[in-house]
């Protein structure tokens, strides 16, 4: 049961969301791959990018709680968000990206809709 008061689960949820939702989004890569990307595994690296850019831009995260709480470097969280801002001038990415992150939004308002009616 999420407790939607709670920064740290709300944030844990939206995080899983947005993995979740980039997974589907690249149907090649595991969730485990997104999260850690192998060494050189580009497209990795780019879903990684996009569930980061989700996280800060669309779900309005602060880049430095997405810094603290996923141990990265401020520099690679703003590169992810250059990167991702960057393809999104390209119509086929943009609306690709759309998609994540609407998936990204109905697994939240999935799980939060579930735990009222629990409640």
């Amino acid at each position: 049961m999420i407790n939607v008061f709670d920064q740290r689960a709300l944030y844990e949820l939206h995080l899983n969301s947005c993995f979740a939702a980039v997974r589907e989004g690249f149907p090649h890569l595991s969730v485990h791959e997104i999260v850690n990307p192998p060494h050189d595994w580009f497209d990795a690296a780019l879903a990684r990018q996009v569930a980061m850019h989700l996280m800060i831009t669309e779900l309005k995260w602060p880049k430095r709680r997405v810094v603290e709480n996923e141990d990265r470097s401020r520099e690679a969280i703003n590169r992810a968000l250059r990167i991702i801002d960057a393809r999104l001038g390209s119509l086929r990415f943009a609306s690709h990206y759309r998609m994540m992150a609407e998936r990204a939004r109905s697994f939240i308002a999935f799980q939060t809709l579930a735990e009222e009616d629990v409640a």
